[in-house]
């Protein structure tokens, strides 16, 4: 009798004492799992893995979405917690094949445009002393990239800043919306065995 094949988009991965070596703290893109996922499926890019979600983009084109395995979030929130934690293995099975946004040639020069006014607000800011996540330094920022970016695009009338591509769904949001993965004082808490706290 012939052995089963195995499903589409259907991985087992399994973490090593060198993925958790390699790993960082707090970090979607080099947590544990996301260098056990690299190791895997190594033509898997941008992998993201945060309590909520696992990412990563296949072949180039594919977006897919695995929602996290309730076990593997204990050892995401573990390891992030500074937590020795043992080698394991999971299951990543059906995925959400979400549609992706494509920028095209205006869209991404009225990005350079956003992302380089928000910069220079930022470095005029740390000239004068000030901090740059500070409120009024964030909507200034904030009020110089929407124009920018506005006035990039106007440039060009008529033309598209993004296609869609792909035929899945609405991707899910995300946890945490930078790379850096932080917790509040009590979901640390709610994993940790009792009388440690």
């Amino acid at each position: 009798m012939a052995a089963p094949k195995p499903k589409a988009n259907r991985y087992n991965i399994e973490v090593t004492e060198k993925d958790i070596a390699k790993a960082k703290v707090n970090d979607s893109y080099k947590c544990v799992v996301s260098q056990a996922i690299a190791r895997a499926i190594p033509d898997a890019t941008r992998i993201e893995t945060d309590t909520q979600t696992i990412r990563f983009t296949k072949n180039g084109s594919e977006r897919f979405v695995f929602l996290t395995p309730y076990a593997v979030q204990g050892y995401v929130i573990g390891f992030d917690a500074g937590d020795p934690i043992q080698p394991f293995t999971f299951q990543l099975r059906n995925p959400i094949q979400a549609k992706r946004h494509r920028y095209t040639e205006v869209g991404r020069k009225a990005n350079l445009a956003r992302s380089a006014a928000r910069r220079k607000v930022v470095r005029r800011a740390k000239a004068a002393g000030k901090s740059p996540n500070a409120p009024e330094v964030e909507t200034a920022a904030r009020d110089a990239a929407k124009s920018a970016y506005t006035e990039a695009v106007s440039a060009y009338p008529g033309e598209q800043v993004a296609t869609m591509t792909g035929s899945g769904r609405r991707m899910p949001p995300r946890v945490f919306k930078r790379k850096e993965r932080s917790y509040g004082h009590r979901l640390l808490r709610i994993n940790q065995e009792k009388g440690t706290v």
